[in-house]
């Protein structure tokens, strides 16, 4: 699968784009202060991850990640959202929404599938998800 540079424009100082090595910083960071331990804790493993999903996306102001998505796809069926965070501050101004519509748009063809936190399940109701049973088993 051809990996193509994506940008959106969603105000004159804010962007969703293709994910670049110099963001993992910032994705650390956004993860540490939501409680997600893996970037911060294995980041070879994260960085990894990264550099091999699409789309991987940012959401940028004024040059600062606010958000960002990280999925797989098969481009025919399904794509799955393995990680959509958007900062505190930035929720609520249609930045998660951008960052999924560019997922969707990069892979027009097919459902979007992922899990939820019960905090996060007003916000994929709200744009058009339903809900499924699911399970996650960690090593």
């Amino acid at each position: 699968m051809k990996i193509r540079e994506h940008t959106i424009t969603l105000r004159s100082e804010r962007a969703v784009r293709s994910y670049q090595d110099g963001d993992f910083p910032d994705i650390q960071r956004l993860s540490t202060l939501e409680g997600w331990p893996t970037p911060s804790a294995r980041p070879t493993d994260a960085l990894h991850a990264w550099q091999h999903s699409h789309p991987a996306l940012v959401a940028v102001h004024n040059g600062q990640v606010i958000g960002f998505l990280r999925a797989i796809t098969d481009g025919a069926v399904t794509t799955y959202i393995a990680e959509l965070l958007v900062a505190q501050e930035w929720r609520g101004r249609g930045v998660g929404r951008a960052l999924v519509d560019a997922c969707h748009e990069l892979a027009p063809a097919t459902r979007l599938d992922l899990l939820s936190t019960a905090q996060a399940d007003l916000f994929y109701e709200a744009n058009g998800f339903r809900p499924f049973k699911g399970y996650r088993k960690s090593f």
